[in-house]
């Protein structure tokens, strides 16, 4: 985003914070690490003394220690939207994640969406039954995949037949239902040519039951199990025009069943939309609770207020025993998000959505006109943006340039000398 390293300090401003109404609450336990994932988790199979219903009770403590202080602290809350991720929340004792749920809801504003990961394995009518009786609003369930050709590649606990039977559950409650599904998963050799028919094949099957469907193009992260069994041979990856041909017919199948591509990697059915992800895509503040969990908290400017003055992001340290012991701590070291980087993150999200950049919100926090500042980025690619009253966005159906606008975007800013 930037060419220069973030600037570190050990203090925070003492102006008062724009106002905070997202929660992201980390729960970094799963039963088993995936071969694709990087994510701060703790296994199961890794570290089964995790698993005691005394440290997922501590660790709950923790949580719920740190949400108090820190709405207090950052003056944040209540909060319209409440997202419990990971890893995987489900797999807590059922008792210890009431208690967490139960121990939220003070916090959260009226019409709240409050959304609960959880992997279809671990998915039971009784977890429901416990759920439907508080303010949790949607499950997301970690679907990935419905084939038995790509699951081996993954690593995962569980099967196809159990996040098909997960889904059929769901339903039958008044939640609602997003699934994740990866795209790229990588093949044995000889078999990457049913690549996109297996992924059609998954989304399918989901476009016929759920409302939200979140596409991810698979990622190989250094140091991961997937990527060392690619990087030796043992599994090919589909290449970039495969990928994109694979993009281009997911959208054309999912635009058929209803669901409109509202962000680069999300599908809906209108009305479904994930809140939680649009105050991310938005850029509106957010906190972060629970061991490795990130926050970004913006301050506005003493001197020339409603202009955005100060933006920090927190990242939690990724120990949960520390992290028990001291819930509250700040940790030493934060970042302080220099101007333009803030303003060309206000950008790159804005601009993977469907809505596009708000004009307007961009006007009022960095005293600047959206048009004025990327004029050449869109006058080059006049032809593939959307204006509205008050956005500037792509076309949908041209979300493929996006990297390639966001470097032109990126460039005409630090000609621009923004400071």
């Amino acid at each position: 985003m930037s060419s220069e390293a973030p600037q570190v300090y050990l203090v925070l401003p003492e102006t008062k914070p724009f106002p905070i109404n997202s929660l992201y609450v980390h729960i970094p336990f799963c039963a088993g690490r995936c071969s694709y994932c990087d994510f701060f988790s703790v296994s199961a199979r890794n570290c089964p003394q995790v698993f005691s219903l005394e440290y997922e009770s501590s660790y709950v403590d923790a949580v719920l220690e740190q949400t108090q202080l820190w709405s207090e602290k950052f003056d944040a809350g209540p909060f319209s939207t409440i997202y419990i991720g990971g890893g995987t929340p489900s797999v807590l004792n059922e008792g210890v994640l009431e208690r967490l749920v139960k121990g939220l809801e003070p916090y959260a504003a009226s019409g709240c969406e409050w959304t609960v990961e959880a992997n279809p394995e671990s998915v039971h009518k009784s977890l429901l039954d416990m759920l439907a009786e508080t303010k949790v609003t949607r499950i997301s369930l970690g679907v990935q995949t419905l084939s038995h050709d790509e699951w081996p590649a993954l690593q995962r606990v569980g099967s196809v037949e159990d996040s098909k039977r997960s889904i059929d559950l769901v339903r039958e409650y008044p939640f609602e239902l997003s699934v994740d599904v990866l795209a790229g998963i990588p093949q044995p050799q000889g078999r990457t040519e049913a690549w996109q028919s297996i992924l059609l094949g998954s989304l399918e099957y989901l476009a016929e039951r759920v409302s939200h469907i979140s596409l991810y193009d698979l990622t190989l992260e250094e140091g991961t199990p997937l990527q060392r069994q690619v990087a030796c041979g043992a599994l090919v990856s589909p290449n970039a025009d495969a990928m994109a041909e694979a993009r281009d017919a997911a959208n054309a199948l999912l635009a058929s069943r209803g669901f409109q591509r509202y962000e680069v990697s999300n599908y809906a059915r209108s009305g479904h939309e994930c809140r939680h992800n649009l105050a991310y895509w938005n850029m509106r503040p957010y906190l972060g609770v629970g061991s490795g969990a990130v926050s970004t908290i913006q301050y506005c400017d003493p001197e020339e207020e409603p202009m955005l003055g100060t933006m920090v992001r927190i990242t939690g340290r990724k120990d949960s025993a520390r992290y028990i012991a001291k819930p509250a701590e700040i940790p030493p070291e934060i970042e302080y998000i220099d101007r333009k980087t803030a303003l060309f993150e206000f950008l790159m999200m804005g601009f993977r959505t469907a809505r596009g950049v708000d004009t307007q919100r961009i006007s009022s926090l960095f005293g600047v006109d959206v048009a004025q500042i990327i004029p050449s980025a869109l006058a080059r690619w006049k032809p593939e943006i959307v204006r509205g009253r008050h956005c500037i966005a792509l076309h949908t159906r041209n979300f493929d340039i996006l990297n390639r606008f966001l470097v032109e975007c990126l460039e005409e800013l630090d000609k621009g000398g923004l400071g």
